[in-house]
């Protein structure tokens, strides 16, 4: 009898916040039946959290745990319950996944985005109501259990069980500490599949060949950040967010339907970046389109405006590692987010300087549009500052709508210039540029940003553009048709087309640029058909 009053008194203050959390997505979601899953998932996991103080014998170690594991319950509970808040779904490994490959400076400017009222009004009751409980907890210790082999026993079947009816039920999806474990092995699994692309510059491609060539080339290959086309007044937005590619626009070759395999970094550049696509995953360790490319003899150069860093170095980084020369300009001046792309293309004009050999392909990866918006842009760039046209009218949406076109234009007059300066080298030269995934703009969420989780066909949605030299297109005829459906998981077929690359790995059927692209099944999260889904 004395342990069971003991534990059902820990047990009502573990049963608070799972309260606190149910009364407050009742209140500001709709109910559904995930909520109520949640509740009864988070009691189980309080049960399986209770049940190791029958293992402590010690009274100091006793009350250690059940503070520990109380403050454990109180942060799973709080983070499950605000991005159900934000996002309308749960945890998903995907989304640990990213949280995984960014840094605490990515993870606050994150939370910082996304923080309303509602929000900060439940942080502050939360942890404050926390607090007043981890006390109640400190007053019960130390706890006076009987324990006894046939009490320990019990014990064991009842976590047992518990493991057991979670995994079957499924309901083990809800649990964040399952989630982190499981998604910390998935990312350790893939960094090691990866393997070091820094000490195997070259690939492990077959029969690599191309024409023998004396001429000057130089190949620019701009990567930009969650940049959505619909957005870009090349593709017929209402708002002039791209003036000076407009102006270019006769010279360009610009492809109305191409998307990325998934709506965050991670997912799409590895795919985008690599011999992997959602037919062969397994291809990731195959090659990577820098190897390939250095293989065919050309010098390569990676200049990066994204952080090189993750708990265990970032996947995409270690896939840039191996160009020839790369440089990422955040890790001068100490991390911080808010270094405009405008230093990277500094960069790259010193690069154009300081190259030696004649044939180079140079990638530029940008911070391109990514959160918050407004600090990827300079103040000459402030334009919109009207009400934009939005399904979802407020002032935060407003607000992040022109702080997000203001980057456009500034990624506009960036990718302009690059193009105008290697347009006065009179080389045989192309500048592509592409983003990673798109943004969900206000336009079928109530949201901006992209998720995994609930994704909306503005975060798959990219632009894709192809700027041509004279002397580049006198050699090389490409088959362009605007409508084409492209999945940018293919371009590393794409690119090794345009810089004429043959090797027994690439099928040119599945380069957007050949006369002899065939279409294909185009499946976002590796399971569904983007044009059958998004078609209803």
């Amino acid at each position: 009898m004395q342990n069971i009053k003991a534990i059902l008194k820990l047990g009502y203050l573990f049963l608070v916040p799972i309260v606190l959390a149910f009364v407050f997505e009742s209140i500001f979601k709709t109910i559904s039946w995930n909520i109520f899953f949640d509740v009864i998932e988070n009691s189980l996991f309080a049960i399986l959290l209770i049940s190791p103080l029958y293992v402590f014998y010690n009274s100091k170690w006793n009350a250690v745990y059940i503070i520990l594991a109380f403050l454990f319950f109180c942060i799973c509970t709080y983070f499950e319950t605000a991005y159900y808040y934000l996002f309308n779904t749960y945890f998903s490994p995907s989304a640990v996944f990213v949280v995984l490959d960014s840094s605490l400076n990515e993870a606050s400017e994150f939370i910082g985005f996304y923080m309303d009222v509602p929000l900060m009004v439940f942080t502050l009751v939360f942890w404050m109501v926390s607090l007043v409980l981890l006390f109640k907890v400190k007053s019960l210790l130390p706890l006076s259990l009987q324990r006894s082999r046939k009490n320990t026993i019990k014990i064991g079947v009842t976590v047992l069980a518990i493991v057991v009816f979670l995994k079957i039920s499924t309901l083990i999806v809800f649990n964040l500490p399952y989630l982190l474990v499981k998604s910390n092995v998935e990312y350790y699994q893939e960094s090691k599949k990866i393997g070091d692309y820094e000490s195997n510059k070259a690939g492990n491609f077959h029969n690599v060949m191309r024409p023998k060539s004396e001429e000057e080339e130089l190949y620019v290959i701009i990567i930009g950040e969650s940049t959505n086309r619909s957005h870009f007044g090349l593709y017929g937005y209402y708002r002039q967010t791209t003036p000076e590619l407009n102006k270019l626009k006769d010279e360009l070759l610009i492809y109305n339907d191409v998307i990325s395999p998934h709506a965050y970094s991670i997912g799409a550049l590895t795919k985008i970046l690599t011999l992997a696509n959602y037919e062969s995953p397994e291809n990731i360790t195959k090659g990577s389109i820098i190897q390939l490319i250095n293989s065919a003899g050309f010098d390569t150069y990676w200049l990066s405006n994204q952080r090189p860093i993750g708990p265990y170095e970032s996947l995409i980084t270690k896939i840039s590692l191996s160009s020839k020369h790369h440089k990422f300009l955040t890790t001068t001046i100490a991390g911080k987010s808010k270094v405009l792309d405008g230093e990277l293309f500094n960069e790259f004009n010193k690069t154009l300087k300081d190259i030696k050999r004649k044939k180079n392909v140079i990638f530029l990866h940008m911070m391109g549009t990514h959160h918050q918006y407004e600090n990827r842009y300079p103040k000459a760039f402030n334009k919109f500052k009207d009400e934009p046209i939005s399904n979802f009218n407020s002032k935060e949406s407003h607000k992040k709508i022109n702080s997000y076109d203001n980057a456009i234009l500034y990624n506009d007059f960036l990718i302009a210039e690059a193009i105008k300066k290697v347009k006065t080298l009179n080389i045989k030269s192309f500048v592509l540029f592409f983003s990673d995934h798109g943004e969900e703009m206000f336009n079928d969420l109530d949201m901006a940003g992209h998720n995994e989780d609930i994704y909306s066909k503005n975060m798959l949605d990219i632009p894709f553009i192809l700027w041509e030299s004279t002397k580049y297109k006198k050699e090389k005829d490409l088959d362009f048709v605007a409508e084409r459906k492209y999945m940018i998981d293919d371009l590393i077929y794409s690119a090794a087309d345009l810089l004429d690359i043959e090797a027994m790995e690439i099928d040119y059927s599945r380069s957007i640029f050949n006369i002899n692209f065939k279409e294909r099944k185009r499946i976002i999260k590796d399971t569904i058909n983007y044009d059958t889904y998004f078609k209803k």
